[in-house]
């Protein structure tokens, strides 16, 4: 039986202290299927950029999907404040 979808939807910021919630549904998540719903950013910081580019690349490498959902304009526009497309995140642009 395949593995189901696991969801996320992340936070309107990143927590200041504390582990990354995020990180810790990543880790607990790792060879499963994952959809991470990004509507509610406000902003996308550095760190946060990392920690998705990462998941991503970890995924692509273990075979299983990992994509955005509800991408909001400010998502977007924190994407391109960062240096990246805000198309990278969709499979065909890998």
């Amino acid at each position: 039986m395949p593995d189901q979808m696991q969801r996320y939807t992340l936070t309107e910021k990143r927590p200041r202290s504390g582990p990354d919630p995020l990180l810790t549904f990543l880790q607990q998540n790792t060879g499963k299927p994952v959809v991470l719903d990004v509507g509610q950013v406000d902003r996308i910081d550095s760190q946060r950029l990392r920690t998705l580019l990462s998941a991503q690349l970890r995924w692509a490498r273990d075979g299983q999907p990992l994509s955005l959902d509800a991408v909001s304009d400010r998502f977007r526009l924190g994407l391109q404040h960062l240096g990246l497309s805000p198309k990278h995140f969709e499979p065909e642009e890998r």
